[in-house]
């Protein structure tokens, strides 16, 4: 299996390799802000990962310590493995958290959307508040939408039994970004400050917001 010789999990090895090995599949994820590299990547990033985490987040403590990258984004930002399950996000803002409970969740949300950037679409309090206002912005985000990698990511959907239902992939994003205890940084440096959530540059504050409004 390609990216054997990676510390990554099997499971996320066979998702990196099906992609990797299919361009259209691999430009598809590529416009969703998910950019698949080769294994050498992700071997160089593994051996030089402190280093990147740091000058990404700046020198803390991280509330997960078991910290995987296996992709990035168009900012250079990681899209990371924790504990070899939870899939989190590592932004070049100061924000991070985790985006999904695994894998497939990961996979099916993003071949769902169908293009749409993940974090600049729908990661914030107003859209992700209740199933209609992410509905209404998933139908405006395709609207304007000028890619079209539909077949491509449905076919992918067909191929692993997953969801094209809104309000299941709704839930996945919501359980993914509440999941506890949270992932941040704390920074150890005092020209640093402690790190922000997916969901905006406030410390925690806004993923907060979010689990009250879930709740009301």
């Amino acid at each position: 299996m390609k990216y054997g010789n990676t510390n990554l999990p099997e499971n996320v090895r066979a998702f990196l390799e099906e992609i990797i090995d299919d361009e259209e599949l691999c430009d598809a994820f590529y416009s969703s802000d998910v950019e698949i590299y080769d294994e050498d990547w992700v071997k160089d990033l593994e051996e030089n990962f402190r280093q990147e985490f740091e000058e990404l987040m700046g020198p803390g403590d991280s509330s997960y310590k078991n910290i995987k990258a296996f992709a990035r984004d168009g900012t250079g930002a990681l899209w990371v493995v924790l504990d070899d399950e939870l899939i989190g996000y590592i932004g070049t803002e100061g924000q991070c958290g985790i985006v999904s409970r695994n894998i497939n969740e990961f996979m099916n949300i993003i071949a769902a959307l169908k293009g749409s950037s993940l974090l600049f679409d729908f990661w914030d309090v107003d859209t992700l508040k209740s199933e209609e206002a992410f509905i209404d912005a998933y139908n405006e985000s395709e609207e304007d939408d000028e890619t079209d990698y539909n077949e491509v990511f449905d076919k992918f959907i067909n191929k692993h039994g997953f969801t094209h239902d809104l309000k299941t992939i709704y839930e996945y994003i919501v359980k993914g970004l509440t999941v506890q205890p949270f992932f941040q940084v704390i920074a150890t440096d005092d020209d640093y400050v402690d790190s922000a959530s997916v969901l905006g540059l406030d410390g925690q504050e806004q993923l907060e917001a979010l689990m009250d409004a879930l709740n009301s």
